[in-house]
């Protein structure tokens, strides 16, 4: 066990690592990718080193935060594994998935984008899980066949960035419910 010190520094360095995550993904998501550094930290509250000596890179930092998007779309898809009604749970992952990409389109951005391994692999965790959500809301007559989870992302993907340039803010989700319909046998 380390001394009281070492466990006070790792909590320090662990409560800068989720400010430098938030803020780099608040800024992200309002400024781009192409966002600065500096801006990250002062975001943060933390010193341009202290981003640096975590994330060597700014597309480490980028990584980091798109891993942590999927993980969260991860984690909601693998509980709506567990609802009863499939159909019902296919459109609310539909929703979930929307409000992510509206909210942040540079997780959808980055997902294209990204080479780093770990996002790989939790972009395929992803996939595979939607999969099994569309093959229980197929089984369930809910959803038509000759679908899988990258079809599904294109399309709704493509309603948010659609969105983006209709006159209305919340034009996305009646764009959103004719994808929905789309999706129906």
């Amino acid at each position: 066990m380390g001394s009281p010190e070492t466990t006070a520094l790792r909590a320090d360095a662990q409560r800068n690592l989720d400010r430098i995550l938030a803020a780099a993904a608040d800024a992200f998501a309002e400024l781009g990718p192409d966002v600065s550094i500096d801006e990250i930290a002062r975001r943060a509250g933390v010193g341009h080193g202290t981003v640096f000596r975590r994330f060597p890179t700014k597309d480490a930092l980028r990584a980091a935060v798109l891993r942590r998007r999927l993980d969260e779309l991860l984690e909601r898809s693998r509980a709506l594994l567990a609802e009863p009604d499939a159909g019902a749970a296919f459109e609310e992952l539909i929703w979930v998935a929307a409000e992510s990409c509206r909210r942040d389109r540079f997780l959808f951005e980055g997902v294209e984008t990204c080479a780093e391994l770990e996002v790989t692999e939790g972009k395929q965790e992803l996939h595979e899980t939607v999969d099994r959500l569309i093959r229980r809301a197929r089984r369930a007559g809910a959803v038509r066949a000759g679908l899988d989870a990258r079809d599904v992302g294109a399309l709704v993907g493509a309603a948010i960035q659609a969105a983006a340039h209709a006159e209305r803010d919340e034009d996305w989700r009646r764009y959103v419910q004719v994808v929905l319909v789309g999706l129906r046998p």
